[in-house]
């Protein structure tokens, strides 16, 4: 006499991916999917484990959170390439004052004080220094370094 083989898939798919209700995805034990498909404890238990159910449910959820930590990231690396571009044309605008001044000290409409030219210098270091590191963190968003999966080992 030949045995019937039992289709386990469809219990697999909800251990593994769970179910939907109104309060969001819930994921049913072995014990109340065995009672939902009348499915005997053990021999559930036993292939659940045979074909590692509970690893691949673990590595859903994981993969789900990493997606929803890289969207998170993906926002906030918008709002920081904003403010990079932002920063650098703060820059500009500093740059084009000092030049700005200089054109009026050059044209007589403005006198030569070494205390103007400390500030002056000082003021284009600043700028120049926010547009380098404004552009090395634009780099390393453009490529992928600043990316939160770098430090995740899977």
């Amino acid at each position: 006499m030949t045995k019937l083989k039992i289709d386990y898939s469809e219990a697999r798919k909800q251990y593994i991916k769970g179910n939907y209700t109104d309060e969001g995805r819930t994921f049913p034990s072995l014990p109340e999917i065995a009672r939902e498909f009348n499915y005997s404890l053990s021999t559930l238990t036993k292939h659940a484990a045979n074909e590692g159910w509970l690893k691949q449910r673990t590595e859903r959820l994981k993969l789900k959170d990493i997606i929803n930590m890289r969207k998170d990231f993906m926002g906030k690396a918008v709002k920081l390439t904003k403010v990079c571009f932002n920063a650098i044309s703060a820059a500009e605008f500093l740059i084009n004052k000092v030049e700005e001044e200089q054109r009026e000290i050059n044209e007589g409409l403005k006198p030569f004080e070494i205390s103007l030219a400390s500030k002056q210098i000082w003021i284009l270091r600043q700028a120049m220094n926010l547009i380098v590191n404004s552009q090395q963190t634009l780099d390393l968003i453009e490529n992928g370094y600043m990316c939160p999966l770098d430090d995740i080992g899977l």
